[in-house]
């Protein structure tokens, strides 16, 4: 299955919904949430914990609706079954989407650029489950890591998707804050936006991983 149609499968179609329907609704959320704590350490928490943990479950969500399609398959073993096969599974892909995000801002050069933080919680995402997949259909032989090629395309991708999302952001952020009389909604879009467009960078890796399933 080639990138293209991936992206247009009904399966990844209704999962963008789910996905951008839950982003729609969940964030707002967290800003009220925010707005309501009134006292500067309660908030500096929840942005540095309540935030990482939301975008964790929002990545692993997605990516679990969009299986196998994500690896460019039409059929695989149901995800869960990859996750019944140990009861710490769940929890473990949880927490190390949420320690990716969570440590990746301190990350010596790396962790100023932000626009690599969602493409890195989906490929790590991708990565754990490909590798239960390979486990439960017996492949031994299989890699986690990119090529040259597809490395440069990922990060090109991130770059160029986090651009546009940041510039689609602003124009939504000025007229939502008009509309409504308050500030803030530029960097709510900003937030909502690109977590939609970088998806496109989750599904290049996952069919590059999908590519060595016979």
């Amino acid at each position: 299955m080639t990138l293209t149609q991936s992206i247009f499968h009904q399966h990844t179609l209704f999962a963008l919904f789910v996905y951008g329907l839950s982003i729609v609704i969940v964030l707002p959320i967290f800003v009220f949430i925010h707005d309501k704590l009134d006292n500067n350490f309660l908030q500096l928490c929840w942005d540095k914990v309540g935030m990482p943990l939301i975008r964790a479950f929002l990545i692993i969500g997605f990516i679990l609706l969009i299986y196998p399609i994500n690896f460019g398959l039409d059929t695989a073993p149901p995800i869960n079954d990859l996750l019944s096969v140990d009861d710490k599974r769940s929890s473990f892909l949880i927490n190390m989407i949420f320690l990716l995000t969570f440590f990746f801002p301190f990350i010596p050069l790396l962790g100023k650029l932000d626009e690599l933080t969602i493409p890195l919680q989906g490929i790590l995402c991708s990565m754990i489950i490909f590798s239960w997949l390979c486990q439960g259909l017996n492949i031994k032989d299989y890699s986690l890591f990119p090529d040259f090629k597809v490395f440069a395309l990922i990060i090109l991708m991130s770059v160029a998707t986090h651009w546009l999302a940041k510039h689609i952001a602003e124009y939504t952020g000025d007229y939502l804050d008009r509309l409504f009389h308050r500030e803030g909604f530029k960097t709510l879009s900003f937030k909502a936006v690109v977590l939609i467009m970088q998806c496109p960078v989750i599904l290049i890796f996952g069919i590059y991983l999908g590519k060595q399933i016979p």
